[in-house]
């Protein structure tokens, strides 16, 4: 008969005993006793969740009881086990046994790539999502808009080719999932084919980018990953790591990061208009060197305070904390709490496009030292070379949101975006406020009359007809306090070549600006003074987006 079977594959030289969960009770049953088939069963009686919704009934205890069953099936395969798993059959399988991505490899060298009906997958944009995409008919990969210079394959469901008309189907990440006939006397065939399949290189050419990123699960590798870092911290060699803010920061209400409760609860916090990690390290040391692990990293925290000193929410320093390692011949990023594996030639691929783009220096001396970004963006602004359009917002037709155009605008026609330097979800913000930008200028019309309005004042012009030679440059420009050239994580990289490509494929040319931070003249700013800046819409805005 047909059904789906769920399998997963054991780490090289493991014995039976090793691949099981010792912590679980389940029996063990053989065919007989020179065979390496064995099959492990656990029952597990409860009572049903939702009985207590019915209390007030006279019904006894035992009509709610309830009986499950999981299996697991070892199969051995050479030095290895394939697992065939039966109900919750997984959690009779040690979780440090398994081999990580398995079944996404099984999957892409069984399947056919020009009949796949859905996959999984994750981004590395400003918001990290996990979506599923499908089809009606069974396509390429090439139809399911699949990014894969900054987003994650996690999951793939295709169509197994075969001379047949039996129709086979198969999906997988960790486990496989595979939709076939399926008697006693096939599981051992279906084990081999599986191994098979999984050392099999067939996939890099259908799939050559498959292994360019991926987010790292294999715990033991992880582990390994945790221990170089924590023996950094004890040696204090820190470098290649650094701290940045995980999510937005608004800084419409923020005076500082602070690192230290004592100075919390001597009621006079020592505030840090950005995140450094030396100066973390200073304020709130480890107690031991020694003794520090990575469940001391994980349990520190960072503050954020507003201008009333109060707290405001606070921010984990493990998730805060970016940074690279070589390790195995792969490049391993953290990133938001998350080690992610990356191929060696993808990173230089990145590191290389990130070196090449052009740098703008219109900004460099122009530092920012304000408490709040729409306050420099104001105070650099002299409506000759450069005007402000920050919070100036402007609309698209029939659609009553507001949106901004861009930060700053200059005489020599470079169309500017703004952000604090931050972790990578927060650049990404930056990125995709350009790529939006862009949109605006090329597919609404109506933008255009608003953005004139608001240059009404100054003394630069912008006309824009998307028939028209391209004259305007994209600047991303980076409030970094950094000093020496401009550094941004790992992952930004992979999200800025997407978007710049993006943007650069539409005509127009992309320069990266750095703005330098007055650290002295921030620290000592006042926090209390409320910002002045104002929001403003065009005039024209309603006429021009008004609906009938």
């Amino acid at each position: 008969m047909k059904r789906n079977v769920v399998a997963f594959l054991s780490k090289e030289g493991l014995t039976l005993k090793d691949v099981q969960n010792g912590k679980k009770q389940f029996t063990s049953h053989h065919k007989n006793e020179e065979d390496d088939l064995v099959l492990c069963l656990s029952n597990h009686t409860s009572q049903a969740d939702w009985s207590s919704l019915f209390s007030d009934y006279d019904i006894g205890d035992q009509h709610f009881k309830q009986k499950s069953v999981k299996g697991a099936f070892f199969v051995k395969v050479e030095n290895r086990y394939v697992i065939f798993t039966f109900g919750h059959g997984r959690s009779l399988i040690e979780k440090l046994s398994i081999e990580r991505g398995f079944g996404l490899r099984v999957s892409m060298n069984l399947g056919d790539p020009e009949q796949l009906k859905s996959i999984d997958k994750s981004t590395l944009d400003r918001v990290a999502r996990n979506t599923r995409s499908q089809v009606a008919l069974n396509s390429g990969i090439q139809d399911f808009d699949f990014a894969f210079d900054h987003e994650i394959l996690k999951s793939i469901t295709a169509i197994v080719s075969k001379g047949d008309e039996e129709l086979e189907m198969v999906s997988g990440n960790d486990s496989v999932s595979l939709y076939t006939e399926i008697e006693a006397d096939k599981f051992r065939d279906i084990a081999e084919r599986l191994v098979t399949a999984y050392f099999s290189d067939n996939y890099k050419e259908q799939y050559p980018w498959a292994e360019f990123i991926g987010l790292e699960s294999d715990p033991e590798i992880v582990k390994q990953l945790e221990s170089i870092l924590v023996e950094k911290f004890k040696a204090e060699s820190i470098d290649g790591f650094w701290l940045a803010p995980p999510k937005i920061i608004d800084y419409h209400d923020f005076s500082g990061f602070v690192y230290s409760t004592k100075s919390i609860r001597s009621e006079a916090p020592c505030k840090h208009p950005e995140l450094q990690l030396d100066a973390f390290l200073v304020e709130a040391p480890f107690k031991n060197k020694a003794s520090i692990s990575i469940n001391t990293l994980k349990a520190k925290e960072i503050y954020l305070y507003n201008g009333s000193d109060q707290h405001l929410e606070s921010i984990g320093f493990f998730e805060s904390l970016n940074g690279e390692l070589d390790f195995n011949g792969w490049k391993y990023v953290l990133n938001d709490g998350h080690w992610y594996h990356v191929k060696q030639s993808f990173a230089k691929e990145v590191e290389s496009y990130f070196d090449l783009l052009p740098r703008w220096q219109g900004l460099e001396d122009k530092p920012y030292k304000d408490q709040r970004e729409c306050c420099y963006l104001r105070r650099i602004a002299d409506g000759e070379q450069i005007a402000v359009l920050d919070q100036h917002w402007v609309r698209h037709k029939n659609v009553k949101q507001n949106y901004e155009f861009c930060d700053l605008l200059t005489q020599c026609n470079r169309i500017i975006h703004v952000k604090h330097y931050g972790g990578s979800s927060v650049l990404s913000h930056l990125f995709a406020q350009a790529t939006n930008g862009l949109d605006m200028m090329l597919n609404c019309p109506e933008i255009i009359p608003q953005v004139q309005e608001h240059l009404e004042n100054t003394y630069i012009s912008f006309d824009f007809s998307p028939s028209e030679k391209r004259v305007h440059t994209i600047v991303l420009a980076i409030i970094s306090p950094h000093s020496g050239v401009l550094h941004i994580p790992f992952f930004s990289k992979v999200n800025l070549r997407h978007h710049a490509r993006e943007i650069q494929n539409k005509g127009f040319p992309v320069e990266l600006a750095k703005i330098p931070v007055d650290k002295i003249t921030l620290l000592n700013s006042s926090t209390e003074s409320k910002c002045q800046c104002k929001s403003k819409t065009a005039i024209c805005t309603k006429s021009l987006t008004e609906t009938d």
